[in-house]
């Protein structure tokens, strides 16, 4: 199983499915034109809502993520080296 753990992000929104690619979004149109292009690749990913309008973007986990604070942010669970990234 993969170890998702030293992301910050995955303690506020736990993936079920850390095998699959974590994809941290909302349903803005810049969020979902990512989960509709995976879903057309056919790629699996567990979705994860970011209420921008609670200013989830702007907590800690999710900055340690994306510095920038905007969604779309995707962690893909099987990147170099087999490593999360």
């Amino acid at each position: 199983m993969t170890d998702l753990s030293a992301f910050p992000i995955a303690k506020r929104w736990p993936a079920k499915h850390p095998e699959r690619l974590q994809l941290y979004s909302a349903t803005t149109p810049n969020g979902v034109k990512v989960s509709i292009a995976l879903e057309e690749i056919g790629l699996p990913y567990e979705p994860h809502y970011v209420d921008i309008g609670k200013n989830e973007s702007w907590t800690p986990e999710f900055l340690s993520l994306n510095p920038n604070g905007k969604i779309p942010a995707i962690i893909d669970p099987d990147g170099p080296d087999g490593k999360p990234i």
